[in-house]
């Protein structure tokens, strides 16, 4: 039986003990969005207590709950955190130091989380001793949700089977050093997160790419056969006129000169394309977007990779490693192509690109999203990105998500463009590396 079928009969059989309302919770043992890109329907109101629009949610105490709770959204969506707030129009929660706002018209209902020592003991009960695979998940839960103890003692259990477990020696470690940063933080009186003294830790925001980046990253991109609407100023052709006046392609009557000036926005970024007049290439308005870039954005970043690469327990915190995504403001362009560019530009350790434009199949980042076992570059297991709960995103290379990726990838431009645009992104834990800046294309 594979890795995922063995967690899915496990999340089978909590079920059957826990009852519907509990799903989202037990599935917090995978990262929340990539919970967000495997939900479907939303809960039958019938299976337990909830909250409808507009209601606050029951009531939250600490022998019942932990101050948690599940929004369940009409799209399917299920999302965990501390409940900061609830009004007639919308819910406020707190997912891993960020506040997250849901409007009440597109809430199914809000449902208390119980208590993590309750939770868990329903959860361990159907885990066999020996199933070490599954004790680690809970053992990374339990630190998520600082059940520091509980966690040790199943890493106990652990290492008793198995003393050379590496994710186990990994974890003990890691969570050693927590209770003893928890520890320094209350003898130097400091209030922990999250409480009323003691607001939660928020991370310093992502830099993300400029309104003026990213208009050139689609004036690169533009497919002249399909242009998106596009804006060129009429000051802007004629700069263009004077500074390539004496080129072939430039008319030398005041005519012809005229008639450029009235020709359609792709036409005149044509001529800047034959021209290479690159230093005119912002000055193009682009109001659309370009077919590649909409590919992109629908079935690639929002299709999975932001949902499941880029949470905050894997390529979107950082513990993330050598490669760090932006997961605020999913759906804003900021995120959107600074994440496509982050993804651009980045090199494996041996200088391997993650995006292999001539063979896309081979791509490392489609490579790197299929089960382990029929990968031709397996994604890593690193313990602080919570190794013992990846799961494989593409089920096979006949998987919709890897075919749209293919697809995506064959929009983009070529030869491939060096876009002039200088983005340093933030350096996670271990570093990220060094960008390779060679000019190739001929844009």
């Amino acid at each position: 039986m594979s890795r995922t079928q063995t967690l899915a009969r496990l999340e089978g059989r909590a079920l059957a003990l826990l009852g519907l309302g509990a799903v989202a919770a037990l599935m917090g043992l995978a990262p929340v969005p990539l919970l967000l890109a495997q939900a479907s329907d939303p809960p039958d109101e019938t299976t337990s207590p909830a909250s409808r629009p507009g209601e606050q949610p029951a009531a939250v105490s600490p022998e019942n709950s932990s101050g948690r709770v599940t929004v369940f959204c009409k799209d399917g969506r299920r999302v965990e955190g501390r409940l900061v707030r609830q009004d007639p129009s919308e819910v406020v929660i707190e997912v891993a130091g960020l506040e997250a706002t849901f409007n009440m018209a597109d809430v199914f209902r809000v449902d208390p989380v119980p208590s993590v020592e309750e939770h868990y003991k329903k959860i361990r009960a159907v885990i066999r001793d020996d199933d070490t695979e599954q004790l680690l998940l809970l053992v990374d839960w339990l630190r998520d949700r600082e059940a520091f103890g509980l966690a040790l003692k199943e890493l106990a259990q652990i290492l008793k089977i198995d003393p050379a477990n590496d994710n186990a020696i990994m974890l003990k470690k890691q969570i050693e050093s927590l209770i003893k940063l928890k520890a320094e933080s209350a003898a130097r009186g400091e209030p922990e997160e999250g409480t009323p003294h003691g607001p939660a830790k928020r991370r310093p925001r992502f830099p993300t790419l400029t309104d003026d980046q990213i208009n050139l990253l689609k004036v690169y991109e533009v497919d002249l056969g399909q242009p998106p609407r596009m804006l060129v100023d009429r000051d802007t052709v004629k700069e263009l006129i004077d500074a390539f006046e004496g080129n072939e392609l430039i008319p030398q009557s005041a005519e012809g000169r005229a008639a450029l000036e009235r020709r359609p926005p792709e036409r005149i970024l044509e001529l800047m394309f034959r021209l290479k007049a690159r230093d005119f290439y912002g000055r193009v308005k682009v109001e659309g977007e370009p077919t590649a870039f909409k590919l992109f954005r629908e079935n690639v970043h929002r299709g999975w990779v932001v949902n499941s690469c880029a949470t905050n327990a894997c390529h979107g915190g950082e513990l993330a490693g050598r490669l760090w995504l932006d997961n605020e403001n999913q759906n804003s362009e900021r995120t959107i192509y600074t994440n496509f560019l982050i993804l651009d530009r980045y090199r494996l350790p041996d200088g391997t690109p993650l995006i292999n434009y001539e063979d896309p199949a081979r791509s490392p980042l489609l490579q790197m999203a299929l089960p382990r076992e029929e990968s031709l570059y397996p994604h890593p297991l690193v313990a602080t990105t919570r190794s013992s709960a990846w799961r494989p995103v593409i089920g096979s290379e006949d998987d919709r998500r890897f075919r749209e990726t293919i697809d995506w990838i064959n929009a983009m431009y070529r030869p491939r463009p060096e876009y002039p645009v200088t983005y340093a992104p933030p350096v996670p834990t271990g570093g990220v590396p060094e960008m390779p800046r060679e000019p190739v294309g001929d844009r």
